[in-house]
Parts: structure tokens; C-alpha cells; sequence
């Protein structure tokens, strides 16, 4: 609505003011009025129809008024829960909890909104049915605020007291306000007010970019005073620059502020936000990828941005749970990757990664183009194979490093073409799941023989990795994980006059190295 006023207001200011009459201004105050109270009882309305259930099997929300829908979230398809805090509903004590689910993009389910301190039981709570053996007992105390709301037909919401679950005394109004709750498990990583203002300082891009638009501002008044004269309509016109400047400086600051990321037995936990806070949850069972970014003036304090492409989340902006740390210390980077990162089979892989982010790209052995006209990608850009993953390092003014995990390659493709032929290169694509890592302009030889490596990676390890725990198909002739073999007794020993069971047998799997050697 303020857009279009300002957009109408911006292409006639000057009819608007000579026909400014305060009748006219009541009639149209009254409209927007009446239309503010109209989606005022319309939100009232939704929220009231607005119901949701945690059980056993998962959570469901039901919303509509006319035409009712559920979403249903699987306990066993649940990756994370969030719980975000906007800043009117941070004033008013309520959050929002949101519960991602493995699938596409958009893969969540919105409770909003409910008191925070109902909020963070309800987190725990399905946290705790999506991750244990026995949901009932895990989310009770979850459980009773959600039926509570389906007797009410309203959002429901269960009172909590402070809880102290480290044995020290709880804290204070003020610090609880800070922390948001996020005071259980190991410290892994916290990011004080200096260190964020001074690497936003350091941060050449953000401050090319925040440079850039206050001179094109300048530029662009300079030259509507020039040609037109200074009136009021040329103001109105730059407002939306002169807003989106400071908002994206403060969305900047505000995606590191406040971080804090500790170490539970839900995976690793993460709070940050000034206006609008949020906490996040990453499990390291679901990474995909990993990408590390280290600005050229960062490198004297050693300073290291991480960012994790987690399974099921798409939520990739730079306050998003994919941020796991805005900007990190050597340590704080060394706990991070120790608690998310796969093992890339090195002596040593953090002071591998070290050494791949400090060191010039030809003093790194690995795959690089031998192409003269790409000379800039030729001293910046290699690729490692890893016994444990594959590893980009790329950059001129700023580092990237990405990481990806050998045994999370889903998809390995080859992209040719005239130039790449007559060039005698090949471009290799490595898809993982969301994220698609292009390795670019290498030898022939050297792309094929990575795309047979890399093939053989997504048909066995990712195959045949953990298949024992894969739920089976109902018909299925393989038996039932924790099941005795078919035509075994019920003691669970063979029955007599029978041979015993060979390794093709109904209920046992193939191990990978036996599959690798048949391959």
C-alpha cells in the first residue's frame, strides 16, 4: 500500500497540489482507513481459523476459513526448526516457528505466531519427536499446548517457566532478551560488535556497493536540479534509493549481530539478529556442501565467513540458517567445520583448509586450466580431489573455497561444446542436493577421469552408505531392519535341515567394498 502511494504521489505531485483540497485529503484518508480495517478483520479472521497439532507422527497446521487446508510435516521427514522473532512481534512477546521439511524449495511450515516462550517448548518438543525412538514421552509437554488450541479453535500456546538445564542460575530479563534462550550446549563460536563493524569496514564489496549508491543518488539529484529545478517531486522519486541505502546496510549488520552458535545434541544451534532475531538449527548429518569466503583485507586477522548448504533448508539470504558463521576467528572457524564438516582424508583438514585459503593457487597441487586465454582463472582457480571430497578454491580480491562432500554427489555431468573442443577442454558440473558446483575449462582428460571418479561416488557411497536403516517398501523381499531373516525361526536361529544363509540372502546387504570390486 505505501508503495503504490508513493508511486501515484511521485507521477503527480504537482496536480496533487494544486487540487489539494481538505475535503478531498478526509476522503482519502477514509479510504485508506477503511481498507487498513478491512485487512485488519480479514488477518483477525485467518488467524483465528489457524490451528495446529503436534503428535507421535508429526506436525500438522489447518488453515482456512471457507476452504480449510492442512500442512502435515512427517516426523521423519523433519530437518530443522527455527523459531524467527520480527520486531513487532519481539515487542509484543510472540515469535514464529517454522519447521522445515527435506524436499524442494519452500519446503516449510509456519506456525505464527504464538508467545516465545511457548515457542522455544514447542521447538524442543518436535526437535525431540523427530529425533527419538519414543515420540510420546519426548513431546509431551509440547503436545499439551497444541490441543489445547484445537479445543479453542484458536493458535494455541502452553505457559513455560524458565528452565536451567546447566546447573548454573538462570539469566536475567535483560540477557535472556539478548540471548533469546540460547544458553544450553558447548560454545562453538560468538561474534562481538567490533569484530562485525570492523569486517564490514574490511569488506571491500560492501563497501563498493554502499559507495557506488550514494554517488549514483548524488548523481541523480545533480542532474534533476540541473535540468528541472529543485522541486518536490524529484525527492519523492529518489525516496525509495534513499531507503533501500541504510536498509541494506543495516541488513548487513544486522545478519551477524548478536551471533551466537553452540553445540547440542540436536546439532548445532545458532541465534543472531538486532530488530529481528531468530535462532536456527543445522544437524551435520545434512550437509551438502560447504563454502568458506575470505575477503582480501581479512586476511591479516584471519578472519573466515562460512556457509552451509543444508538438505531441506532453502534459506540462503545473509541472516538465513544457511549462514553458520558471518564472520569467525581461525578457532571459532576450527570448531565450526569440526562439528559440520565430513573428513576430507587429509593428516590434517582444518590446517589443509588453512593452508588452501592462505597460500597463492599454483603453490596448490590440483586441477587448474592450461588455457592462456583464461589467464585470471589460471592463477586463481584449482580443484582438489580429496579422498573424503571434492574442494574448489577460487577469487581474486575475495577467497572462496567450496567443499563438497564425495559421498553427497548426486548428479556428475559434462558440458562440451565448438569453443571447448577447438580449446581441447571440458567444463564438469557436480550436482549435489540444491547446489550445482561447476568445475570449468580443465583438460579432457582430466575431466573425464574425475567424472568416472565422481560417477562411481554417486552409485556407491551415497547408494549403499547406512542402507540398513532405509525404510522398506511394504511388498519388499528384503526383511524389515531388526527383523530375523525370512525362514529363519522365531528364535531367530535357522530352522532345521536348513543351509545357512549366504550373503545374497533376503534381509542382509551388500557391503560397498564387494560392490566395488564387482564394478
Amino acid at each position: 500500500m505505501v508503495g503504490v502511494i508513493a508511486v501515484i504521489a511521485a507521477q503527480n505531485v504537482a496536480q496533487l497540489l494544486n487540487e489539494f483540497t481538505l475535503q478531498r485529503f478526509l476522503i482519502g484518508a477514509g479510504v485508506l482507513l477503511a481498507a487498513t480495517l478491512i485487512a485488519i478483520a480479514f488477518s483477525t479472521l485467518s488467524w483465528w481459523f489457524t490451528t495446529y497439532a503436534v503428535d507421535e507422527e508429526g506436525v500438522s497446521l489447518h488453515t482456512g476459513m471457507i476452504s480449510r487446508s492442512r500442512e502435515y510435516a512427517p516426523r521423519a521427514r523433519i530437518e530443522s526448526v527455527s523459531v524467527e522473532r520480527p520486531l513487532l512481534a519481539r515487542l509484543l512477546g510472540l515469535a514464529k516457528v517454522r519447521v522445515e521439511v527435506a524436499g524442494g524449495g519452500e519446503s516449510y511450515l509456519d506456525i505464527e505466531y504464538i508467545k516465545s516462550a511457548a515457542a522455544e517448548q514447542l521447538r524442543r518438543g518436535i526437535l525431540g519427536i523427530a529425533g527419538s525412538s519414543s515420540p510420546e514421552t519426548t513431546g509431551e509437554r509440547a503436545l499439551a499446548g497444541a490441543e489445547r488450541s484445537e479445543e479453542t479453535g484458536t493458535a494455541g500456546s502452553a505457559e513455560v517457566h524458565p528452565q536451567n538445564d546447566g546447573g548454573t542460575a538462570a539469566p536475567g530479563r535483560f540477557e535472556q532478551l539478548l540471548t533469546d534462550g540460547v544458553t544450553d550446549g558447548e560454545l562453538i563460536a560468538e561474534v562481538p560488535t567490533e569484530r562485525l563493524v570492523r569486517s564490514l569496514l574490511r569488506d571491500i564489496g560492501f563497501l563498493i556497493g554502499v559507495v557506488m549508491s550514494i554517488v549514483g543518488a548524488a548523481v541523480a539529484v545533480a542532474l534533476g536540479i540541473w535540468q528541472d529545478g529543485l522541486n518536490i517531486a524529484m525527492f519523492i522519486a529518489l525516496a525509495p534509493a534513499a531507503i533501500a541505502v541504510p536498509k541494506y546496510i543495516f541488513g548487513r549488520i544486522e545478519s551477524g549481530w548478536g551471533f551466537v552458535s553452540r553445540i547440542t545434541d540436536r546439532g548445532l544451534r545458532m541465534r543472531r539478529g538486532l530488530a529481528n532475531t531468530r535462532t536456527d538449527n543445522i544437524v551435520s548429518g545434512r550437509i551438502q556442501r560447504i563454502e568458506l569466503r575470505r575477503p582480501l583485507l581479512w586476511r591479516g586477522p584471519g578472519w573466515t565467513a562460512a556457509t552451509a548448504t543444508v538438505a531441506g533448508i532453502d534459506d540462503d539470504s545473509e541472516n538465513g540458517a544457511e549462514n553458520v558463521l558471518p564472520v569467525g576467528t581461525r578457532d571459532e572457524l576450527r570448531a565450526t567445520l569440526g562439528h559440520l564438516a565430513v573428513p576430507l582424508g587429509t593428516a590434517d583438514d582444518l590446517a589443509f583448509i588453512e593452508h588452501l585459503l592462505t597460500v597463492p593457487a599454483r603453490e596448490i597441487d590440483g586441477f587448474r586450466t592450461r588455457v592462456r586465454m583464461y589467464w585470471i582463472a589460471r592463477r586463481t582457480e584449482v580443484t582438489v580431489l580429496l579422498p573424503g571430497a571434492l574442494v574448489k578454491r577460487g577469487g581474486v580480491l575475495t577467497r572462496h573455497l567450496e567443499i563438497v562432500p564425495r559421498e553427497r554427489v548426486q548428479q556428475v555431468s559434462v558440458d562440451d561444446g565448438p569453443l571447448n573442443r577447438k580449446l581441447g577442454v571440458l567444463d564438469l558440473q557436480v550436482g549435489i542436493a540444491g547446489e550445482t558446483v561447476t568445475v570449468s575449462n580443465l583438460a579432457r582428460a582430466e575431466v573425464l577421469g574425475l567424472h568416472s571418479v565422481l560417477s562411481r561416488d554417486a552409485a556407491t557411497l551415497r547408494r549403499y552408505r547406512d542402507r540398513q536403516h532405509w525404510p522398506q517398501p511394504a511388498l519388499s523381499l528384503a526383511a524389515p531392519v531388526g527383523s530375523p531373516p525370512v525362514g529363519s525361526a522365531p528364535d531367530g536361529s535357522a530352522p532345521s535341515g536348513s543351509a545357512p544363509s549366504g550373503p545374497s540372502s533376503a534381509g542382509q546387504q551388500p557391503r560397498p567394498a564387494e560392490l566395488e570390486e564387482e564394478l
